[in-house]
């Protein structure tokens, strides 16, 4: 292998992703050539694994530091990547945080966008959005609320009995009945998303944070890293009207298990091989950035986009970006 080649940070086209997903819902507006479409899954794969992993071995984890893990995994990414194919892609991340949001509520924790260029002009722009609520083990509590009301650094501060609990020696199991306790029928943040779904023409998604292998056990507090296994579960995309479906009928109390979305979606997506979800990269690479999932912005000079992202109330807690430009000359007749 040439210095070149071993230097490049393009992936081997010669391996191609083969992915029955980008087949249902192709796009000849978003199409990418193969080297950016395998480069982008293989990072979306990564960032998958990663986020699995730590949450495999820190149950326990919140929400939010896995939300991070996912942002952190491009921020460091804010250059342009030229490609042979006359392709360059540009990966960039953007934090929010926390502060006032949609009717006081994160209709999404992570936003998605992506532009297409041609020779410098913008040809196309999506959006996509997604809740990210984690699989809860068997003795782990949900707290919708901090008792103490405790905010900033703050959060780090914790009582005696918390602390007690931390420490104490238990082992932690994650079974097909564990549960998405965050996942409430009817509750404020669902009735949010929902209207922001109606108003603004867009279907949200739940990114659904779980071990890399189900049935998972670990004992806490861990004596030593466990080791990683194959990601069979990971990280996984669901629409959110499926979710809602589950939800109708149901009671206040209720909060579907990762068994209920499995069969759900297995049901509702009887044509596409998948396990309780998407896989995340898939979702991205293939339903999102080349399909048909996510909004399409085709207002004039990207209204719609400008309108959603530059509201003093955001609606989301962090900002993905993916660039992508075609500078490839026209031939000459």
């Amino acid at each position: 292998m040439s210095d070149k080649q071993e230097s490049s940070i393009s992936p081997n086209t010669s391996t191609k992703k083969v992915n029955d997903l980008s087949l249902i819902y192709p796009r000849p507006d978003l199409a990418l050539p193969d080297d950016i479409k395998n480069f982008l899954f293989q990072l979306f794969s990564d960032c998958n694994r990663k986020i699995s992993y730590q949450f495999c071995t820190f149950p326990n984890a919140h929400e939010e530091s896995l939300d991070l893990i996912f942002i952190s995994h491009f921020a460091s990414m804010q250059g342009a990547i030229k490609f042979g194919s006359h392709w360059t892609l540009k990966i960039d991340a953007h934090f929010i945080g926390g502060g006032r949001h949609y009717r006081t509520w994160e209709v999404a924790d992570i936003g998605l966008m992506v532009m297409f260029r041609k020779n410098g002009k913008i040809t196309r722009s999506k959006l996509t959005f997604l809740q990210s609520k984690k699989l809860y083990a068997s003795t782990l509590k949900y707290k919708p609320s901090d008792p103490y009301h405790r905010s900033g650094l703050g959060r780090l501060l914790v009582t005696e009995e918390e602390h007690r609990d931390l420490v104490e020696p238990k082992t932690i199991n994650f079974s097909e009945n564990s549960k998405y306790k965050a996942i409430k029928s009817n509750n404020d943040q669902h009735i949010a998303m929902s209207e922001f779904s109606i108003e603004n023409k867009i279907t949200l998604h739940y990114l659904l944070y779980n071990p890399s292998i189900i049935p998972w056990t670990i004992k806490s507090p861990i004596e030593e890293l466990p080791y990683e296994n194959k990601n069979l579960v990971g990280c996984r995309v669901i629409p959110k009207p499926i979710m809602d479906n589950m939800l109708i009928d149901k009671n206040n109390d209720y909060s579907p298990s990762y068994k209920d979305v499995k069969e759900k979606f297995k049901l509702d997506q009887s044509n596409r091989e998948s396990n309780a979800g998407w896989r995340m990269e898939d979702f991205i690479c293939d339903l999102f950035i080349q399909g048909e999932e996510g909004l399409v912005d085709d207002s004039p000079n990207f209204e719609t986009m400008l309108s959603i992202m530059s509201r003093k109330t955001s609606p989301i807690w962090c900002l993905g970006y993916i660039g992508t430009e075609n500078n490839a000359k026209a031939a000459a007749l």
